[in-house]
């Protein structure tokens, strides 16, 4: 089932999945009231880039996968306007449409990138009271903003001309081995984004608004939910040693943090092992106990 929700950013798609048989015990029936989650990609992107995990999570709760606008089943008649903050104001309207259109009180919120970047922000603003747990994978927002990197999102990845060329290359870094179906097919859509000039602009905007002076947290450390902390250790584009430990220190102290032998998107590339820490974490966020970023000992193979 799709559910389509006018923003002033455009139509938003969203693919919406009941829990159905599949990775319970055969004959287990359905949870009953099942939670719900919310999942928000990376920029690029879009919801197919979460088909590796989708099965298992949409199998236990209620799920919902947006497409930023511009990206997949969604529209952006004015590209340029896509920034992270009108995300935000996307993500409000979906969680809005939700309530009214699907009976939802309550949403965990799993997002990667510039979706965890949303993520966080939707459980500062006035949709907090809906949100009931973070799984932020990856995420942006706590980028030490510099001369130089306020320049590389501006100049280089912001400039259509300049960003043509590095879309695919970098994609190529960020999505590791390509290892897995998923993978390659989000580093396919990755391919064609050089070509494809409405996509590119609202790319282009997204990076330009991570140097915006508006971009940015309220105060992460304030947050009153749990949260998953999810980094991948060879992240080429939020390096785990800088931002990884910066997040760390920003976010609440009872975060729960893992590091994973991946790059940006740990679900696309390790399906498996990004599994074995979500769907625990979603079952009782609040009793996962904190603890300091580590690589998991003995991580089974996807």
């Amino acid at each position: 089932m799709r559910m389509t929700v006018p923003t002033p950013l455009g139509d938003i798609a969203v693919r919406c999945l009941d829990p159905v048989p599949g990775a319970r015990p055969e004959g287990d029936p359905a949870p009953a009231g099942a939670p719900a989650l919310l999942l928000l990609h990376a920029n690029p992107g879009d919801g197919r880039d979460f088909d590796a995990v989708l099965p298992a999570l949409a199998d236990r709760y209620r799920t919902f996968v947006v497409d930023w606008p511009g990206y997949g089943d969604s529209t952006a008649p004015e590209p340029a306007r896509v920034t992270p903050e009108g995300l935000v104001g996307v993500a409000e309207r979906v969680i809005d449409a939700l309530v009214e259109e699907q009976g939802v009180r309550e949403v965990a919120v799993l997002g990667n990138s510039v979706g965890g970047y949303v993520a966080c922000r939707l459980a500062e603003g006035p949709r907090a009271a809906s949100v009931t747990a973070l799984v932020l994978v990856d995420p942006a927002g706590f980028t030490r903003q510099t001369a130089l990197t306020r320049w590389f999102c501006r100049e280089v990845m912001g400039r259509p001309a300049r960003a043509r060329r590095l879309v695919v290359p970098l994609a190529r870094a960020y999505l590791g081995r390509l290892g897995t179906p998923s993978a390659r097919e989000t580093y396919a859509r990755a391919r064609e984004l050089p070509h494809d000039a409405k996509r590119l602009a609202v790319h282009c905007a997204l990076w330009r608004g991570l140097a915006d002076p508006d971009f940015g947290f309220v105060d992460p450390a304030g947050l009153d939910l749990p949260v998953l902390l999810l980094w991948g250790r060879r992240d080429p584009v939020v390096p785990v040693l800088l931002d990884g430990r910066r997040a760390r220190r920003m976010l609440p102290a009872g975060t729960s943090s893992v590091r994973l032998p991946t790059a940006h998107e740990p679900y696309n590339e390790r399906p498996g092992l990004f599994l074995r820490h979500v769907l625990p974490f979603l079952e009782d966020p609040r009793a996962v106990t904190a603890s300091r970023l580590r690589l998991p000992s003995r991580p089974r193979s996807r």
